[in-house]
This record gives structure tokens, sequence and C-alpha cells, in this order.
């Protein structure tokens, strides 16, 4: 048996976090909660993180900013990242695409659409990941 995929979700509401890990939890996923920036930064480094699920407004670093130094982190292996936030402005929404958000969704949380975003990203990460290790297998074999 495979161990589950782990997820990082960094909300600084207690309530959202609870659900959104829950739920996640009831889809067979380890999740990994961060109620601030610097504590998504830290946990974020970790290896085995495929995937963030982030909120805007957040202590000490905002979701912007995580997300752009996590990709500047993750540059070799970038992760998924899922921005859920209840500032649906279109500076918010533009801010995060400029620094290659994955995946939009607003509060309240439609936990059928959170279903589909995080199923449709791992699915990705996971071709991604495949692709990789053929290309690194096929270049170790001289093909």
């Amino acid at each position: 048996m495979t161990a589950a995929r782990r997820i990082l979700v960094v909300d600084d509401d207690p309530a959202s976090c609870d659900l959104v890990a829950y739920f996640l939890k009831s889809l067979g996923y380890r999740v990994v909660i961060a109620p601030d920036g610097n504590r998504a930064l830290n946990v974020g480094s970790e290896g085995d993180i495929e995937l963030v699920i982030l909120d805007e407004h957040l202590p000490i670093y905002d979701g912007i900013e995580v997300l752009a130094m996590l990709r500047k982190r993750h540059v070799m292996r970038p992760l998924k990242v899922l921005a859920i936030t209840g500032d649906d402005s279109e500076d918010v929404r533009s801010a995060f695409e400029s620094h290659g958000i994955d995946g939009f969704l607003t509060k309240p949380i439609d936990l059928e659409g959170l279903r589909e975003a995080v199923s449709r990203l791992m699915a990705d990460h996971a071709e991604r990941e495949d692709g990789l290790y053929r290309r690194l297998h096929e270049r170790r074999l001289g093909r």
C-alpha cells in the first residue's frame, strides 16, 4: 500500500482550516496545517508536500508573499498551489495569477469544487513527477 499523499493547508481561521483538513482527510490525504505564512514556508520546504492550499490574508506573510517565496524555493520541483480566500477582488486574483497560482476558489468553501480542484491538481502533480522520473531514467540509460 502506498503512503497517503500530503497536503499543506494554510489558513489563520481555525474553522476554515478544520473544515478543509477534515474533508481532505476523509478523501485519504495526509494533511498538515499552518496558521501563518512563516510556518507555511517552513512546512512547505519539506520534500513530501505535493499541494499547498493557501489563504490570502495571513499573519506574518500574506498568501501572495508565501506563494512568491514557494515559487522561488521550488524551481526544480514546483509545488501545486490552490488559493482559497474570501477576497475575490480582481487585485488579489491578479496578484496570485502573476505568481503562478494553479487554482483559485472563494470562501465560503464549496466542498465539491474543492474536491474537483484537489483531484485535478494532484493528478497534474503525479503526471509531472512521472514524466520527470521517466526523463531522468532515460538519461541514465542513454536514450
